[in-house]
Formats: structure tokens, C-alpha cells, sequence
């Protein structure tokens, strides 16, 4: 955890103050007050704390896992938090913050820099943090009150299932984001689709019959999760050139990786119940049978993971998303296409993580 002799001040929620009346004017709507952690909609359900509708926890469990994740994210990259090109940026804003250790750690390296970080649960540390760091509590479903043009990157991790619309999400993010500023997008590959991690487990065994009614209950609620939201064309749509489409393999257990293996394997097993109770018990699904699911797949994902027979890798892939808002207006910023439509000449500037666990990287752009 960083160390900072400051007390940050009271969590902001920038969104207009109503007050029963249809009209506001302009300093109404663009006022934000201050929202404490006793105002925050927390629901405690099965012996698990959340935050409004979200889907996932938000109690110290969920805080420890999403710290452990942290890390093993600091293993891959090699203590690198972004894989787009920041140069003496001067404003960051990081999504969906959570616990806040990835936008602790971008002000401690761009101390110049204006950090934001938004979340809907107010779960952040408010000692301790740097000077140029603020938490604000914000739905990020709602429209964004950040300054036109002025953010050097957006940046999301873990959020699938977390919104309704995600063009909207990225609209919000170009208008904000300055000419030749970035967005970036990290979020598992697997964990709901067919291949790779899934194809470990027998049909009909625990871990399928938990990823259908998942993905049953994320349907049900509007918020599909899987990868739909990483579909390159949805940042074309939303104006965004040079994008960039990385696939990382994590490795589960220390067979499959001795650096973070085994932190990534806890978080895993951990993220079953924390991912999967409160969708499943909203569509009717009884409580114990859920953690039961959890549990039997808890543990035979670790066999999978200690495994000594297993031939294969046990991965979850990692994909990564970023997109460039044009310097100017309906600018092209490819050299060339190859015949498979790829982009030869890449005109951004190369990233600082290397390519070591990168499986396939791809370009794609448009005007």
C-alpha cells in the first residue's frame, strides 16, 4: 500500500442535485456534493455485502481478492499498469476504481498528474494516498460530468457484466478523453466461453452447469458478461483510431506459472461465489446449491491447477483493448492494410510491457 502523510477529503458524487422540480439551472446541474459511506445503498445478501444492483460483493473478501489480483496483473506486466504510450499526462481516469490500487499506483508514477478514480461503492483507502489522487462516487451509467477533451487516458478493468450499454460507456469516454489520448480496456477472455479454460471441465460437470446459469442470470439482468464489450467495432463507432487488440495468458497454479501462478489460482477460486451467488439466487436459485456449485468447482479447478498429467496449459486469457482518439476529426492513421485487413504500420508510439506472454496482437483502425 502507498504511504502518504494526507487525509484525502470526503468522497465526491458529481451528479446534479434534485429537488422535485423539472427545471435546474446551470449551476444546479453542474454543482456535486459530497456522499459519505453512510449514504451508499449497501444491501447485505446471504452473508455477503453489496453496492446497489452490481452483481459483484463489495465486503473485505471481495477488497482481499481484488488485491491479490492486482497483483498478479503487476507480475504479468512487469510492474507496467498501462499498455499505452503516456507522456507527461496531466489527467487520468480509472473506471470502476474498486479498492483504487491501480490508480494509487498511476499517481505515484505521474505525480504531475490529476488522478481520478470513480466506483459506485466507496471502498478506496482515504489516508495514506497520494496528493494528486480522488475517489469520486460515480455511476458510470450515468452522463459523465468530466471536462471536454481533457483526459490523457480512461481506463477499465473488470467490468464485464458491470453496464447495460457499453457504446454509451464509450461515448462518454471520447467525449472526455483529449485529441490523441487513449482508452483502455482489460477483461478475462474465458471465463464464459467454450474453449481454453471451460474445455478443462467435463460437459454437465459443475463448472458448466455454473457458467450456464451465469450467463442465464447476466442475460436476465441486461448486463451480458463474456467479451461482447471488447468488440473493436464498438470503439470505431464511438470514433477511436489505432486500436489494438492484445490476448495474454495467465496461468493458473504454479505449474502453469511460478511467479504469479498461485496468487492467480486464489483469486479464481475465490471469484466463483463472488462472481456467481447473488446472479444466481436473483433468478431463483437456492442459496446452498450455489455455494455448493462454487465449492465443487473451487476444487477441482485446484486438482486441474496441481495436476502433474495435465499435457496442456491451464490458462485464463486476458484480453486487451485500446483505442486513440484522432488528433484531428475523421483522421486515418494507418500506413497500410495487409490483405487481412490488419494495419502494417502502427502509428502510435510502442508500449513499455513486453510481448513475452502475449498469444496473438492485432491492429485495427477506422476513420
Amino acid at each position: 500500500m502507498s504511504t502518504y502523510p494526507r487525509v484525502q477529503p470526503a468522497y465526491q458524487s458529481e451528479r446534479p442535485y434534485t429537488n422535485g422540480h423539472d427545471q435546474h439551472d446551470a449551476a444546479t446541474i453542474d454543482s456535486s456534493r459530497t456522499l459519505y459511506a453512510e449514504d451508499v445503498d449497501y444491501q447485505v445478501e446471504h452473508g455477503r455485502q453489496y453496492c446497489g444492483s452490481y452483481f459483484m460483493p463489495v465486503d473485505q473478501t471481495e477488497q482481499t481478492r481484488q488485491y491479490v489480483v492486482h497483483q498478479v496483473y503487476l507480475k504479468l506486466f512487469d510492474l507496467e499498469l498501462t499498455t499505452v504510450p503516456l507522456h507527461n499526462p496531466s489527467y487520468i481516469l480509472d473506471i470502476g476504481t474498486g479498492i483504487g490500487e491501480w490508480a494509487i499506483g498511476v499517481a505515484e508514477k505521474y505525480p504531475e498528474c490529476e488522478v481520478f478514480g470513480t466506483d459506485i461503492a466507496p471502498i478506496q483507502p482515504t489516508q495514506q494516498v497520494p496528493f494528486n489522487i480522488e475517489f469520486h462516487i460515480e455511476n458510470a451509467e450515468d452522463e459523465w460530468i468530466r471536462p471536454a477533451n481533457a483526459v490523457d487516458l480512461v481506463h477499465l478493468r473488470n467490468m464485464a457484466g458491470a453496464f447495460s450499454d457499453w457504446g454509451f460507456i464509450y461515448q462518454q469516454a471520447f467525449n472526455c478523453i483529449k485529441p490523441g489520448g487513449w482508452i483502455e480496456i482489460l477483461d478475462f477472455d474465458d471465463f464464459y466461453a467454450f474453449k481454453n479454460f471451460i474445455s478443462f471441465y467435463p460437459p454437465g460437470s459443475p463448472a458448466h452447469i455454473l457458467i450456464d446459469g451465469v450467463m442465464e442470470a447476466a442475460k436476465a439482468a441486461g448486463r451480458p458478461r463474456g467479451v461482447g464489450h471488447l468488440d473493436p467495432k464498438l470503439l470505431i463507432d464511438a470514433g477511436f483510431v489505432d486500436i489494438k487488440e492484445s490476448v495474454y495468458d495467465l496461468g493458473i497454479g504454479t505449474r502453469a506459472n511460478s511467479s504469479y501462478g498461485k496468487f492467480w489460482l486464489f483469486a479464481v477460486v475465490t471469484g466463483f461465489e463472488a462472481s456467481c451467488l447473488r446472479p444466481l439466487t436473483n433468478i431463483g436459485w437456492d442459496e446452498d446449491y450455489v455455494r455448493d456449485l462454487c465449492n465443487r468447482v473451487a476444487h477441482e479447478t485446484k486438482l486441474l491447477a496441481e495436476d502433474p498429467a495435465r499435457a496442456e496449459s491451464f490458462v485464463v486469457k486476458l484480453r486487451v483493448l485500446t483505442g486513440r482518439k484522432p488528433v484531428e476529426p475523421r483522421q486515418w492513421s494507418a500506413q497500410a492494410l495487409n490483405e487481412n485487413g490488419e494495419i502494417d504500420n502502427y502509428s502510435g508510439d510502442e508500449s513499455t510491457i513486453g510481448s513475452r506472454t502475449v498469444k496473438s496482437d492485432e491492429t485495427v483502425s477506422g476513420c
